[in-house]
């Protein structure tokens, strides 16, 4: 790495938020960031300039060195609140510390009201900041106190007849008026991009939705099933605890597709895809595996367990609000005891749910 990127780096670290923040949040902190550390560095500089070029015995060289070294150490003090994360405290500081010191220079300069107005043009220096950072409501209310508080100022001058009063009152009106507007933009373009960004997330969810379920059951679909079983095996093989496979299909449901249509086999799908979500705990995995074919996984489920869970399922779809009566058959396997993998484990389901077929169904059978 040569020294540019490690600047480069350097930089990014320092007006990098040491905690994580709202994303609306977090260019705005690093903004802000940028802001301090170049006011602290003006500060500094004119702090030097001050102690260099002023004569030592002006009396209002140490007044001078007492309000910038107190603004330095109040920039310090907002730079590290927005690094930890207050953000909207640390701007309202700055702002205020921009929107008060022009005025604090009043009470130690009479040379201001005798015409020397150039340090109240720093009242504008608070509009700006405001208009960048804070909402359009404050930067209103600000530009009109810094504007009445120089109109103040100017009709209390003796000097006012002697300078041009209008072009300054106008310089500020300008910048006030401009600030405002910037300020307008910005938050309604932030509030649209946090909009937006709100929007992708939903759609990012959705979408990922839509991808682990399926779409009639709103189960899992057989891919989410198959990524999160070899992931609950590794799990239960570190805790050494066993899991419980349960596979299930409706019994002679190509029958209810013939004699019904596939309108009605839909609903039988539907309403035992709701039945099973209703039936599986918050640890549970359950999941359209293809077909009429379902699949639970049951994380720290014995293999007598696993089948008192079967043998429930198996009596409560005889409930359900469907247009037929259907049973279905179920088998049932558990690792380690019927396999070390999750296939070898599926694979022991599903030779006990054939073995159920074969028995004429609407039962549930242990693997062997």
């Amino acid at each position: 790495m040569n020294i540019i990127d490690r600047l480069i780096s350097s930089l990014d670290w320092l007006t990098k938020p040491a905690v994580t923040l709202p994303e609306s949040e977090h260019p705005q902190a690093k903004l802000l960031a940028w802001i301090l550390l170049f006011v602290l560095l003006f500060s500094t500089a004119t702090l030097f300039s001050v102690l260099i070029f002023n004569p030592n015995h002006d009396p209002q060289r140490g007044q001078y060195v007492m309000l910038i070294s107190g603004l330095v150490a109040l920039f310090l003090l907002m730079y590290g609140l927005n690094r930890t994360g207050h953000y909207n405290l640390s701007a309202k500081l700055l702002v205020s510390c921009a929107a008060l010191t022009p005025w604090a220079s009043l009470s130690f300069d009479p040379s201001i009201f005798q015409g020397d107005f150039v340090p109240l043009t720093y009242a504008t220096f608070s509009i700006l900041l405001s208009s960048i950072l804070l909402p359009t409501y404050i930067t209103i209310v600000l530009a009109i106190f810094q504007f009445a508080g120089l109109t103040l100022v100017l009709s209390l001058s003796p000097a006012v007849p002697s300078f041009n009063w209008f072009s300054f009152l106008a310089f500020v009106f300008l910048t006030s008026v401009f600030s405002i507007l910037a300020n307008s933009i910005i938050q309604n373009n932030i509030k649209r991009i946090d909009s937006q960004a709100h929007q992708l997330a939903l759609n990012e969810v959705r979408l990922r939705e839509q991808s682990i379920r399926d779409y009639l059951t709103s189960l899992f679909n057989r891919r989410y099933m198959e990524e999160t079983l070899e992931r609950e095996i590794q799990r239960a093989t570190r805790k050494q605890v066993s899991l419980g496979i349960i596979i299930l299909d409706v019994d002679h449901f190509k029958r209810i597709n013939d004699t019904l249509g596939h309108a009605a086999g839909d609903i039988v799908l539907r309403e035992l895809g709701i039945f099973l979500f209703g039936q599986v705990r918050q640890a549970d995995i359950a999941c359209r595996y293809g077909g009429d074919e379902f699949v639970l996984v049951l994380p720290d489920a014995s293999r007598d367990a696993t089948k008192e869970r079967a043998e429930h399922l198996r009596d409560g779809v005889k409930n359900l609000n469907l247009p037929v009566t259907i049973t279905i058959s179920l088998g049932v396997a558990t690792f380690p005891n019927d396999g070390t993998t999750g296939e070898t484990v599926l694979k022991s389901a599903d030779t006990a749910l054939y073995q159920a077929k074969r028995d004429g169904g609407n039962r549930a059978i242990v693997a062997d």
